[in-house]
């Protein structure tokens, strides 16, 4: 037995985890081809989309976040907090507004925004798929 299929062997549920690492990677490379400009690494700046996610998450509910909000959220230190939203709003992604910040809505409404949004849909219909079908076979 090579080594890959003994570690898969003794992981529950192996196949469902696979597919549901594979869709974080593909979505996260999806943020930031659509988003992020094509000099920055990916990878290197994971900490920032986390920090942009929760930008959209506070904007979309109407409840926006202070940099403050986001440091406590994602237990980071508000300077790191502040760096990132810095960096964002130097791809202008995010705009401050007073204390709070809100996402650009012309870049998310944009065709590549749209278009980021359908790939995303389609690798969560996949993934869904792919679940399902791996959780019906026999242990």
């Amino acid at each position: 037995m090579r080594r890959s299929e003994i570690s898969r062997s003794k992981i529950k549920a192996a196949p469902q985890r696979l597919v549901l690492c594979h869709l974080m990677i593909d979505i996260m490379r999806n943020l930031h081809s659509a988003y992020v400009p094509s000099s920055e690494l990916f990878g290197s700046r994971m900490e920032t989309f986390f920090i942009g996610l929760c930008v959209a998450l506070g904007d979309i509910e109407g409840r926006p976040f202070s940099a403050a909000k986001i440091a406590a959220y994602m237990g980071m230190p508000r300077t790191t907090v502040t760096r990132k939203l810095n960096r964002l709003q130097s791809w202008d992604l995010v705009r401050r507004q007073g204390r709070r910040y809100h996402m650009q809505e012309n870049l998310l409404n944009s065709l590549i925004g749209m278009r980021a949004y359908q790939r995303m849909r389609r690798m969560l219909n996949k993934a869904s798929e792919e679940m399902t079908v791996l959780d019906t076979l026999p242990g």
